[in-house]
């Protein structure tokens, strides 16, 4: 396993496979904006799910997490290889003091095995836990609510349909965290109050204000407002925000519904009412 700078740690990064070319500027502005810096051990496979970054602490790992949408979870990496074999002996030389305080008796532990391009069955998951028996674990294992997780993930190629018949990487390591991939569904336009034709994806809108390094009483005022899709994402992350458009209409939600089976708007369709249902709404004195 190649050996990270000093001072770093390795973690690997589980990235979503959708909006693959805004992952890197993504998780390069995030990093710098938490006060860490994009470095990585090996040549990054940018469409790949699976990055190893080099990172100063845990807790910019966790920082990251915290906005990034382009990512779904974090791992502390313990080993990593092409071949079990290669996996296994990695994980050997991984330093046993780094491994030691997750692995106490009085700790519970599960192991979670996540094949990407692959359904791997039930016998064959617990084949790749039982190869990780010479791991020093003194503590049990509890499914529901263990005090560590760690995971053992399977590479088996990008393209969907067509998976490699062995892995092309393997990796194990202690979960850290989970990005904010939820915020997609939960701010999906779908269900908000005020649309427009061209009202922004959430996803794409998360993305921008992190690209932006959008960050707590920042301002940040949109030119090209429209239903207010950046607003909203800027303001989440705790910006005052505000926008212009050069349609009347758009800004002061006038005019023809944007929505099926609705010929106008609402009195109340409008870019604050879109910031009210959020819980994002503040006027200011």
């Amino acid at each position: 396993m190649a050996l990270a700078k000093t001072g770093y740690g390795q973690y690997l990064l589980l990235l979503a496979q959708q909006n693959v070319e805004f992952r890197l500027p993504e998780i390069k502005s995030l990093l710098s904006l938490c006060d860490g810096r994009f470095s990585n051990s090996q040549e990054l496979r940018l469409k790949s799910p699976f990055w190893i970054l080099d990172l100063p602490s845990e807790e910019v790992a966790r920082r990251l997490m915290k906005r990034t949408v382009c990512a779904k979870s974090i791992f502390e990496l313990w080993g990593h290889g092409k071949s079990v074999e290669e996996l296994h002996s990695s994980l050997k030389n991984y330093p046993v003091e780094k491994m030691a305080p997750y692995l106490q008796s009085n700790f519970t532990y599960k192991i979670i095995v996540h094949a990407f391009n692959k359904t791997l069955t039930q016998a064959e998951k617990i084949q790749r836990i039982d190869s990780l028996q010479f791991l020093p674990f003194k503590g049990r294992v509890d499914l529901n609510n263990p005090d560590h997780t760690f995971w053992f993930l399977e590479d088996h190629g990008i393209y969907l349909g067509n998976s490699t018949e062995q892995p092309i990487g393997l990796y194990f390591g202690r979960w850290v965290a989970n990005g904010q991939r939820d915020l997609i569904e939960s701010y999906s336009v779908k269900k908000r109050h005020f649309i427009g034709n061209t009202s922004m994806h959430s996803g794409l809108a998360f993305i921008m204000a992190n690209h932006g390094k959008v960050k707590p009483n920042n301002i940040v005022f949109d030119p090209f407002v429209g239903t207010g899709g950046l607003l909203i994402a800027s303001a989440h992350f705790g910006a005052y925000v505000c926008g212009t458009d050069i349609d009347y209409n758009i800004v002061h939600g006038l005019g023809k519904a944007s929505r099926k089976n609705q010929k106008w708007r609402g009195p109340d369709e409008n870019i604050r009412a879109n910031l009210r249902q959020y819980g994002l709404e503040k006027i200011l004195p």
